[in-house]
C-alpha cells in the first residue's frame, strides 16, 4: 500500500529534481504543491471549524436547558447541526490526507536511488550485494542487517566516501556523487544519531538540530491555533487539559521521530508546519466578522439543498428507535417512570417530548411506505 502511495509523490518530486538540481528545495517545493492541491480539503475544514464557533452559544443554551439528561444533550446538538447544516467529523477526512502524504514521503525519502534517481531494481540489488561483500571484509558488525535496514541510504552514503566499492559499475558511483542530497548543511539522508560514529562533527550536529527545529514549528502551530479556538469558541476552555497535553506531547513526539527517521522526513515535517500555520493565519483572517456569516449562511443552505448526510440518517434512524420504543406497552406502564427534574424535565414535558417522538416516527414510517399521513388529531387520539 505504501508503495502506491509513493509513486505518485516520487514522480513529483523526480520531475522537481530535475529541474532544480537540489533534494532540499525539491522537498520545500514538493510541500507547496501538495499543500495547493490538498487547498480545498483544508479550506472546506476550516469553514466548518468556524461554522462551528458560531454554534457555540447555541450549544451552551442545550447545555444549560438539559443539565441533567446528557442523552437529550445529544439529541438536541445533533438536531442543531443537522438544522444548521454543519458536519462535526468533517476534520477526519484532512487528518487522513496528511498521513497518507507523510508515509509517501517517508517512503520517497528512504529510497532516493528509486524514486528520484529512477536506478532500477537489478541495479540497487547488484550495489547492495557489492556493499555488503565490503562491509564483510571490513569486519562491520552486523552489516547485513544494518544494510537492510536502510539499503539506498547506505548506498548513497557509503557511494560518496567509498566510491571504489562500485567500481565494477560504471557510472553508479559517479551519479550518486552528483545526487545534492545537502541543504543549508543539513544531510536529507542522514539519520539522527545522540552517538555519532565519527564523532560530533558539524553534520552530525546540524542533524540532531532538525528535529528540534521541526518541534518548535510544530509548538507554534499548536499555540495559534489554541489561541484561536479560545477566541472564537468560548466551550473550548473546557478542553485545556487536552489541548495541553497535544501542546507538549507532539512537539516531544516530533523530536521523538525526527531521532528516527532519515532527515528528509523530519525536514519535510518542518517545511510543513511553517507552510500550514502561514495559511491558517490566513484563513483565520479571512473568516471572521461579516465574511464568515455570509459564508455561514451559504454554506448552510448548500448542505441543506443536499439532504441529510450518512451520520445524520443514522441519528434518526436511532431516534427512531427510541421514540417506538416509548410508545410500546411496557410491563411498567401504569407507575410514573420520571419524577421531576430528575432528567431535567417535568413529567408533562417528558410526556410531551416522547408524544413528538412519537409523531415523527409515525410520519416518517407513513412517507416512507407511501402511506397518507395521519392527521394531528389522530395523534391527540393516543
Amino acid at each position: 500500500m505504501f508503495k502506491l502511495i509513493a509513486i505518485p509523490f516520487g514522480w513529483i518530486m523526480y520531475l522537481i529534481y530535475q529541474v532544480v538540481h537540489s533534494y532540499g528545495i525539491s522537498i520545500i517545493l514538493f510541500t507547496i504543491i501538495v499543500k495547493l492541491v490538498t487547498m480545498p480539503s483544508t479550506y472546506k475544514m476550516q469553514v466548518n471549524q468556524a461554522r462551528m464557533g458560531l454554534l457555540s452559544p447555541k450549544l451552551e443554551r442545550i447545555k444549560k436547558a438539559f443539565p441533567n439528561n446528557a442523552q437529550r444533550q445529544q439529541e438536541e446538538t445533533t438536531k442543531l447541526y443537522s438544522e444548521e447544516g454543519v458536519n462535526p467529523g468533517s476534520g477526519c477526512l484532512g487528518s487522513i490526507i496528511t498521513l497518507l502524504i507523510v508515509l509517501g514521503v517517508y517512503r520517497v525519502v528512504m529510497q532516493p536511488l528509486t524514486y528520484i534517481l529512477r536506478f532500477s531494481g537489478d541495479t540497487i540489488s547488484n550495489a547492495k550485494d557489492l556493499l555488503l561483500t565490503w562491509m564483510n571484509g571490513a569486519g562491520i558488525e552486523n552489516a547485513e542487517r544494518t544494510l537492510n535496514s536502510r539499503p539506498e541510504l547506505m548506498l548513497l552514503s557509503y557511494a560518496k566516501s567509498n566510491p571504489e566499492i562500485f567500481s565494477p559499475m560504471e557510472g553508479f558511483a559517479e551519479k550518486l556523487n552528483a545526487f545534492k542530497n545537502t541543504f543549508l548543511g543539513f544531510d536529507l539522508t542522514g539519520i539522527p544519531s545522540l552517538h555519532p560514529e565519527n564523532g560530533w562533527t558539524l553534520t552530525n550536529l546540524m542533524l540532531i538540530l532538525l528535529p528540534v527545529l521541526a518541534a518548535l514549528a510544530n509548538l507554534a502551530m499548536t499555540i495559534v491555533t489554541q489561541i484561536h479556538n479560545k477566541r472564537t469558541n468560548p466551550s473550548a476552555q473546557q478542553m485545556t487539559g487536552a489541548m495541553n497535553f497535544l501542546l507538549y506531547a507532539s512537539p516531544i513526539m516530533t523530536i521523538w521521530f525526527g531521532l528516527s527517521f532519515p532527515a528528509g522526513v523530519t525536514f519535510y515535517w518542518l517545511i510543513n508546519s511553517v507552510v500550514t500555520l502561514v495559511i491558517q493565519l490566513l484563513l483565520y483572517r479571512w473568516l471572521r466578522g461579516e465574511r464568515l456569516e455570509r459564508i455561514n449562511q451559504k454554506e448552510k443552505a448548500k448542505v441543506l439543498a443536499k439532504g441529510p448526510s450518512w451520520m445524520q440518517r443514522m441519528m434518526e434512524q436511532s431516534q427512531q428507535m427510541q421514540a417506538q420504543q416509548a410508545g410500546g406497552v411496557r410491563p411498567d406502564a401504569n407507575r410514573t417512570r420520571y419524577s421531576d427534574g430528575d432528567d431535567g424535565m417535568t413529567r408533562k414535558e417528558r410526556a410531551e417530548y416522547e408524544r413528538k417522538l412519537i409523531e415523527a416516527a409515525r410520519r416518517r414510517t407513513a412517507e416512507k411506505y407511501g402511506e397518507e399521513l395521519p392527521s394531528d388529531s389522530d395523534f391527540n387520539e393516543d
